[in-house]
Parts: structure tokens; C-alpha cells; sequence
């Protein structure tokens, strides 16, 4: 299945999950979505590539709310299969645009993987994109050591990485997601218990007036972001 949903002005997220090609393929857990997000502003903008065997699939997802050729960045949360993965698939429709991530990603992955140059975005910097404007933030070991998140000022939402994720196939959740995304974190071990970090992450976002909060797994959470945030905070994520 794939589904495209506004969460935001300008902000869709096109899920794809139970697909059997993939599913049997072992790319993908029965279950669980992996959402890639389109930022239709005056420069637009993709978050995460999704995987190179769903591209076709999901660029006709995308097509139908952007044209590819007209992408602006590729911003690549970290560098991992779905995340990444399409990368070189979507600058060959879109020429003009470029891969951002962290200094780290670049470094490890991006400047061998991708076939352009990607461009380094540092903490706090901002990328205007005329009707939108991103803010990043470097998390590093937050599930991968060339984490990245990044927060969408003007509609107020946090892309936050694989951070929050959970399984399931709902399209938003304005119920307390705290305890789902929590057991999901224990559940599938992605993410370390590893306070020194994912502290320093959610410092980072706590301060934020969050509206949504886009997950790349899981839906998009829409209430009660403080109470996910401090769940994430005073319990350890491992059992």
C-alpha cells in the first residue's frame, strides 16, 4: 500500500508499507510504514529518498504533488536504506537538486554514495525555501552516530529522525502516543539507551513549539508532544 496525507500547510507525507514485493524481500516489517515527506514550498523539498526499490512507486506519489524536476534539496535524515537509498534515483529527475545532511553522513557515506556533491548543513542553520523554512539540528547516535533533525518553522513541524517511530499503519494520532512509541523503541532496539546523546537530541527539540511531529515510521503525531518528549526523557529505552 502507499498513501498521501497533508499533515501541514504544504507538508505531505507519503507512506508506503505492506507492500509484498518488499515485505518478502525482507526490506520491510508487516506493519510498520516507511514515510518519506514532500515540503511543497517555493523551493521544494523531499525528507528522506525512501527505498531505490519503491522509487518508482513513490516518485508518482510525489509527481502528483510536485514535479520532481523542480526539487530543490534531498535531505537525508542519516544515511541508511531508507532514508538514503533512492538518493541517486532522484537526482537523475531532479538536476537541480541537492542532498543536505550532516557533516558526519557526508563524511562516512554521502560523498562516495551520492552522485552530486551533498552540502553539509550545520547546527541551527537555517535553509529558507520562501514559503517554508527549515531549521537543523545535529543529533548524532540518535539511532545512527549521522543523525540529523530538522524542524519546519513556519508550520511548526520536527522531522525528528527515526526518533518517536513506532509500528502500525495509522495515518496521524492526536491520541498520547508516548507509550506506543515507546514500547516500539524497547520492542525493535533502534535506538541505544544511550542518555548522554539522546539528551542532548531532546534538548534540543524540547524547547520548540511543535505542532506535528512527522515520524519516519508511524503516524504523524499531532497532541501531546510535551508528554512524548518527557516520556522519552525520564524512562530508559531499554528493559
Amino acid at each position: 500500500m502507499i498513501a498521501t496525507t497533508q499533515i501541514a500547510r504544504g507538508i505531505y507525507r507519503v507512506a508506503f508499507w505492506d507492500e509484498p514485493d518488499i515485505v518478502s524481500a525482507g526490506l520491510l516489517f508487516p506493519g510498520a510504514t516507511i514515510n518519506l515527506f514532500v515540503i511543497a514550498a517555493d523551493q521544494p523539498v523531499i525528507i528522506q529518498t525512501g527505498l531505490r526499490r519503491t522509487f518508482g512507486r513513490v516518485r508518482d506519489r510525489v509527481q502528483a504533488i510536485v514535479d520532481p524536476a523542480k526539487l530543490r534539496y534531498l535531505v537525508i535524515p542519516h544515511h541508511e536504506g531508507d532514508s538514503s537509498g533512492a538518493i541517486n534515483l532522484w537526482l537523475e529527475v531532479a538536476p537541480r537538486a541537492v542532498p543536505l545532511c550532516s557533516d558526519l553522513c557526508a563524511s562516512l557515506s554521502l560523498r562516495d554514495f551520492s552522485d552530486k556533491e551533498p552540502r553539509v548543513v550545520g547546527e541551527g542553520e537555517i535553509v529558507e525555501l520562501g514559503s517554508h523554512r527549515l531549521r537543523f539540528f545535529m543529533t548524532p547516535q540518535v539511532n545512527q552516530w549521522d543523525s540529523l533533525m530538522v524542524y519546519e518553522e513556519t508550520t511548526r513541524t520536527l522531522f525528528p529522525n527515526d526518533l518517536f517511530s513506532s509500528m502500525g499503519t495509522e495515518i496521524t494520532t492526536a491520541q498520547d502516543h508516548s507509550s506506543v512509541a515507546l514500547s516500539s523503541a524497547r520492542d525493535l532496539g533502534y535506538q541505544p539507551d544511550d542518555r548522554r546523546h539522546l539528551m542532548q537530541a531532546l534538548d534540543k527539540i524540547s524547547s520548540l513549539d511543535i505542532q506535528v511531529i512527522a515520524t519516519m515510521h508511524g503516524p504523524a503525531v499531532t497532541a501531546h508532544v510535551d508528554t512524548l518528549i518527557r516520556t522519552f526523557r525520564d524512562q530508559p529505552l531499554s528493559t
